[in-house]
């Protein structure tokens, strides 16, 4: 299973030459990432009471494959590929119109928030919302 959403490319992402200036697409990833996290049922903004936690990321690689415009329509696919202890491997493919546009590596690490940053095992619940993400069953990863 994927999570999908779309992102409209409007003006604010573009540059002096019509195209998204590259680190909007760092935005929309990041936001593509907040969005998922809503979608399972654990808003940022509610992450550090429920679990004193957040999900920094610790690793962004991103392949550009084509430009995009303002009033492009981007599909945005996210997938889980890897649950570790602390961290996952996500990538997220864009595209428009089924045109490749970038595709992006992402490692999120749950860890405290405050003053000293460490490292947290992912909750359970929120690891058992992950999994529908990987393709993999429940129970041969427990």
């Amino acid at each position: 299973m994927r999570y999908i959403r779309e992102e409209l490319i409007r003006f604010r992402h573009c540059d002096p030459a019509g195209i998204v200036f590259y680190p909007r697409f760092l935005e929309i990833v990041n936001d593509t990432v907040e969005d998922w996290f809503d979608t399972m049922g654990f808003p940022f903004h509610e992450m550090k009471a429920r679990f004193g936690a957040g999900v920094p990321t610790v690793n962004l690689n991103i392949h550009f494959s084509s430009p995009c415009r303002q009033a492009d329509q981007l599909r945005l696919e996210l997938a889980c590929n890897r649950i570790g202890n602390s961290s996952i491997d996500i990538s997220i493919q864009a595209s428009h119109t089924g045109r490749p546009v970038f595709e992006a590596s992402v490692v999120l690490c749950f860890t405290t928030v405050g003053e000293r940053v460490e490292k947290l095992t992912i909750p359970d619940e929120i690891r058992r919302q992950l999994l529908q993400y990987t393709g993999k069953d429940v129970a041969a990863t427990a």
